[in-house]
């Protein structure tokens, strides 16, 4: 399992990460041992690079223990639905932390596969928070900055 980094003032947290231009051998590798991590983690629901120390647009979402991780490259969010809805996040980067954070209820996003085949998702629900929190983690921002 791969050491989650911690801190609100980690300093690869608080960065943008870097657009992933070419899926290579070592990009697959990184994704399997994030696929690995969230698996092995009963209370993961998703992980973006970052939080493994890498400064890379990845994340890897799992709404539920029996779903298989989705994994999202360069993930952007198209459309945002107009209606929000506030509820208590949690994060393994800061494990004692939660907060109130109103999301879009629904949203469009577009990224690569772990082939590089270009993805096109409409969610709602857990899913859409659970995508837009990582997404959040790709751009610097962490749940106390909600606060």
């Amino acid at each position: 399992m791969l050491k989650i980094e911690q801190g609100a003032n980690n300093q690869i947290l608080r960065k943008k990460a870097d657009k992933v231009k070419e899926i290579t051998p070592e990009i697959k590798r990184l994704v399997l041992d994030m696929v690995k991590t969230i698996e092995n983690d009963s209370n993961s629901i998703g992980l973006a690079a970052p939080q493994i120390g890498h400064s890379l647009r990845i994340i890897i979402v799992r709404p539920s223990l029996n779903e298989k991780p989705l994994v999202l490259i360069n993930p952007e969010i198209k459309r945002k639905s107009f209606l929000k809805e506030t509820v208590e996040e949690g994060c393994l980067s800061l494990p004692e932390f939660s907060v109130l954070v109103k999301r879009h209820k629904s949203i469009t996003v577009e990224a690569l596969n772990i082939d590089g085949q270009l993805m096109r998702i409409k969610t709602k629900g857990l899913l859409a928070r659970i995508i837009q929190h990582e997404i959040d983690h790709l751009d610097g921002i962490l749940i106390c900055d909600y606060e």
